[in-house]
């Protein structure tokens, strides 16, 4: 189904086959919950037990591909529906930020018509957002002690309302965006997320030390924190009229952030096995940037955390950037008790320098710095922007 995208499907994580599985379907300007709940399909014995089949096969999560065919034969009777119901035209891909991240959402629910069939049925149309909104409160105990040393800093904060979208990712995520004049990669926030806590304290501390002593970390090629992207209900969801028995629980959110947008080639991991892509001394120049930026990053008490080839950049110019600051460790790049510290990002680099030798005649070895350049990146990437070369999705 054209421009249709599954953001989320949920189950029961205990074994049971009277569990009811929702879907969230986003398109270009709507969004809609669809729900299949075992009482309901009781009426038709025939659907009731397809709908248990599938729900065994999400439980087993079939690895073999069964998973996704399953949720494709949930969402395929609402297609005609959603089809009339979402916005014509869409939103437009050049609109702003806010349009994009508070769609109007619909609840539609499988019930059974008298031959036995599920039949699609539209249950509501949510007059404020109920679920689904974008981001985390700014008050949260868990975000504050993190994000508030940036909301007290001069970082520029913006609301989505004065952002606009240039490109999106293939789940119509919002990618590349348009502030003040500057282009930058959007990020969107995502709830409860521990690697986000843990990027917003590498990008703090990047930030001071650029501001205390700005030759630290002058030419290290690296992602950078650019500004925040914050909004309050109030204004965002205005409108969405609250009903009369509706309580207003209205507050400011963190939705994203926006992060250096690098024109880009592709990743290392892309590029680096491929002789047409790249020489030998590509590699050569490559690992030489990548252990001056994170030497600089060292210097700067900044650890990298995931080092591994998915999360280095090249640039058009053909040029290696650091991304992702979100902490962690990928399992055959960083060990796990290495994890998060100075040890294993330089474990993590060599295991680099290592996998770029099988791909090389001679030796990876490192280069004289100089001819090392800096600088934030920016530009533009057909077809949307990238950071670390890995779309992002809320």
């Amino acid at each position: 189904m054209q421009n249709f995208y599954i953001k989320s499907v949920v189950w029961d994580l205990i074994f049971n086959l009277e569990s009811d599985i929702t879907l969230d379907i986003g398109h270009e300007g709507a969004a809609f919950r669809i729900c299949y709940n075992a009482r309901t399909l009781e009426a038709s014995p025939y659907a009731l037990e397809q709908h248990r089949e599938s729900y065994r096969i999400l439980y087993e999560d079939d690895p073999d591909g069964g998973s996704r065919q399953a949720v494709e034969r949930l969402r395929k009777p609402f297609e005609e529906l959603m089809t009339q119901m979402a916005p014509n035209p869409p939103i437009e891909l050049t609109g702003y930020l806010h349009s994009h991240l508070y769609p109007p959402w619909f609840i539609l629910e499988a019930r059974v018509d008298e031959s036995g069939c599920v039949q699609p049925y539209f249950k509501a149309a949510l007059s404020r957002q109920e679920f689904g909104r974008p981001g985390e409160y700014v008050n949260n105990d868990f975000l504050q002690p993190h994000l508030s040393p940036l909301l007290n800093s001069k970082l520029n904060k913006y609301s989505s309302h004065h952002i606009q979208v240039l490109a999106q990712t293939s789940q119509l995520v919002p990618s590349r965006v348009l502030v003040d004049g500057t282009v930058y990669f959007f990020k969107p926030w995502i709830s409860g997320r521990v690697h986000g806590y843990h990027e917003l304290q590498s990008y703090r501390k990047i930030l001071t030390d650029t501001e205390a002593s700005p030759p630290l970390l002058a030419s290290a090629r690296i992602c950078r924190l650019h500004g925040l992207v914050i909004d309050d209900d109030d204004d965002v969801l205005q409108h969405y009229p609250l009903d009369s028995d509706e309580e207003n629980h209205s507050g400011t959110r963190l939705v994203g952030l926006l992060l250096t947008c690098i024109e880009n080639r592709g990743t290392l991991k892309d590029l680096a096995p491929w002789s047409d892509d790249c020489t030998n001394k590509d590699r050569l120049r490559w690992s030489g940037q990548i252990h001056h930026s994170v030497e600089c990053l060292h210097n700067a008490g900044v650890i990298w955390g995931d080092a591994k080839p998915e999360n280095v950049l090249i640039d058009m110019e053909g040029d290696a950037w650091l991304i992702d600051f979100g902490g962690s460790y990928t399992p055959g790049w960083v060990d796990e008790d290495k994890r998060e510290t100075v040890e294993g990002d330089r474990q993590g680099v060599q295991r680099i320098d290592d996998w770029l030798t099988r791909w090389s005649r001679q030796p990876v070895t490192r280069i004289k710095r100089s001819g090392e350049g800096g600088g934030e990146g920016g530009g533009r990437r057909q077809g949307g922007s990238v950071e670390g070369g890995k779309e992002v999705g809320l």
